[in-house]
């Protein structure tokens, strides 16, 4: 009899935790696009590559998952004059931003999802992992699954200088013009596609 009551327990749980389905991020047909603005002035923008990550799904929902994005493959889409574009890209590259050559990778991690207050979205709260520092963050997002496909849109916005990207900062840089400082928060606009 104990071993019957036991058997049936292993079952349950092995069929619970059988329950969550993974789907692969579709590289192709995901986008992330950055913005950043200055205090006074113009604003940026371009993108960056997804490279690699999955997601879980149990029972139609969200439930966890993780994004690797490309930081080597930054572009910029709103400066025309090529030498200036080059130039733009090449300094995000830098040690100034985003350091792309000793982290060429930057990761989002899923920790939990929730109901949020506006209808059709839920609440991703996260560890986001950029320029060698990991801190969390949380956004609204709409995730719809259907037919094995999952999709999840939202706009991210990070505060670079929570992982000590402070170039351009008014608020460490206390000398620059108005012109010249970088906002603190810059966007990110995720559209990610992710398959059965």
């Amino acid at each position: 009899m104990l071993k019957t009551v036991f058997a049936a327990f292993v079952f349950v749980v092995a069929a619970h935790a059988q329950a969550a389905d993974v789907y692969k991020i579709d590289t192709k047909a995901s986008t992330v696009a950055w913005k950043g603005t200055k205090k006074v002035g113009d604003s940026h923008n371009g993108g960056i590559s997804v490279k690699e990550g999955q997601v879980t799904v149990d029972k139609g929902q969200l439930t966890g998952g993780s994004v690797v994005v490309d930081m080597t493959t930054i572009t910029n889409e709103d400066v025309k004059d090529a030498g200036y574009n080059k130039k733009l890209v090449g300094h995000l590259s830098t040690e100034d931003f985003f350091n792309a050559g000793k982290f060429p990778t930057s990761t989002f991690k899923i920790t939990s999802v929730a109901p949020s207050k506006n209808k059709g979205e839920v609440l991703v709260k996260g560890d986001f992992t950029m320029i060698g520092g990991t801190h969390p963050i949380e956004f609204p997002a709409k995730v719809t699954v259907d037919k094995g496909v999952a999709t999840g849109e939202a706009v991210v916005k990070i505060d670079r200088t929570k992982w000590g990207l402070k170039y351009g900062s008014g608020n460490f840089f206390k000398e620059l013009a108005g012109d010249k400082i970088i906002n603190d928060e810059f966007e990110l606009t995720l559209k990610l596609v992710a398959k059965k």
